[in-house]
């Protein structure tokens, strides 16, 4: 979706982030986020279609703004450091957790999205988001797996495209794997994916960890 710049976009994005925070999809009023971000109707349909429009392109703009302020914390605090596969993997999630706090409506706004009920008014929607973001995090995972195995920090017991799926998989289905709903909690997140790294990284063995 190409990028927009109009007056009071900034406004528009936050009011559609209360708004939809607040209701699902279906319920959410395009009207009280229009009057609320103190624009026209006629200015925002010169930008929008429809309301599907208008929630694709917020929540492209909302993941978007996220993955960027992630890359730039990622970049400051790994610059000169040795961290290995799994220890980056946990400075990722709690650059996550720091993400979270930094924009709260943006979680509230991605939770109410993950546990939003598929209908014949969602569907697409939810297969265009998903999509989207699997995209991403499948490139910035292969990348991940693929210095990783170049350095030698993967056992080579695996092929590289197993450790991929497994690693995919973790970040796309995080929510689904530690039961996570409507409110986020960010501390038992990061100390339950840091249990789940721990585990990737040493198994079950009672050997693993020594």
């Amino acid at each position: 979706m190409e990028e927009k710049s109009f007056w009071r976009k900034n406004e528009l994005i936050d009011a559609a982030l209360d708004e939809f925070s607040a209701h699902s999809y279906q319920n959410a009023s395009l009207n009280k986020i229009i009057k609320n971000a103190g624009i026209s109707k006629g200015k925002f349909y010169y930008h929008f279609e429809d309301k599907k429009e208008f929630y694709l392109f917020l929540q492209e703009a909302a993941y978007q703004e996220q993955i960027e302020f992630q890359d730039k914390r990622m970049d400051e605090l790994v610059k000169g450091s040795k961290l290995d596969f799994f220890e980056k993997i946990k400075l990722r999630t709690q650059i996550g957790a720091e993400c979270a706090a930094s924009f709260p409506k943006y979680v509230q706004f991605t939770m109410k999205f993950l546990n939003e009920k598929e209908s014949e008014e969602t569907k697409e929607i939810i297969e265009y988001v998903n999509s989207f973001v699997k995209k991403n995090v499948e490139t910035r995972v292969e990348e991940m797996v693929t210095d990783a195995v170049e350095a030698g920090e993967l056992s080579d017991r695996f092929s590289k495209e197993f450790i991929i799926k497994i690693v995919n998989h973790f970040f796309l289905h995080s929510n689904e794997i530690f039961g996570i709903g409507e409110e986020f909690d960010e501390t038992k997140f990061v100390n339950d994916t840091n249990n789940l790294i721990d585990f990737l990284k040493f198994g079950l063995s009672s050997q693993g960890g020594s």
